[in-house]
């Protein structure tokens, strides 16, 4: 007669945090037979997290394409906001998705499209946001300011105007 024994051997990992996650190995050995050996893969789940984002400086006429990253498990759903717009693939706008990368392109860059951008990346655990910008060689939110420029320069004629008729008593 033969007593069939099991043992069973439990690996419990309290906190467990998102490296720790991989294939572990289970490894039974005794000196009659060869060692029988079984790996577990262990999946950490974890809301997103953006990892790091590319704004874009891009002149008028020229593809503006800003970039977001982000890690998470199970692997995020990307969106984009211009304001409170949600932003699709539209005439001029691709969005693309590349696992846990997603990348905004726009076509022929124009002024009104120069701003504040926002990337969301989330899953069942959570959800995360960051804010990119497309802006021009002037700065971040501003194009080429033609208009500016000129009023700063009729601001000037006016100051020197002023001068002279307070010299010349006009």
């Amino acid at each position: 007669m033969f007593a069939l024994i099991v043992l069973e051997e439990y690996l419990d990992i309290i906190g467990i945090m998102r490296n720790q996650a991989g294939r572990y190995e289970c490894k039974a050995s005794n000196d009659v037979a060869t060692p029988d050996v079984k790996y577990v893969n262990v999946v950490v789940n974890y809301p997103p997290t953006i990892k790091k984002t590319q704004s874009s400086e891009t002149q008028v006429g020229r593809m503006g394409t800003l970039q977001c990253d982000a890690t998470a498990v199970p692997t995020p759903e990307f969106e984009w906001y211009r304001d409170e717009k949600r932003l699709s693939n539209t005439q001029g706008i691709n969005i693309q998705i590349l696992g846990t990368t997603t990348i905004l392109m726009i076509a022929n860059v124009t002024e009104e499209d120069y701003g504040n951008y926002t990337c969301v990346a989330s899953n069942r655990l959570g959800v995360q946001n960051a804010s990119l910008f497309l802006y021009s060689e002037y700065g971040p939110g501003t194009g080429r300011d033609i208009n500016g420029a000129a009023c700063v320069s009729q601001s000037l004629w006016l100051l020197l105007a002023s001068f002279a008729c307070l010299f010349f008593k006009c």
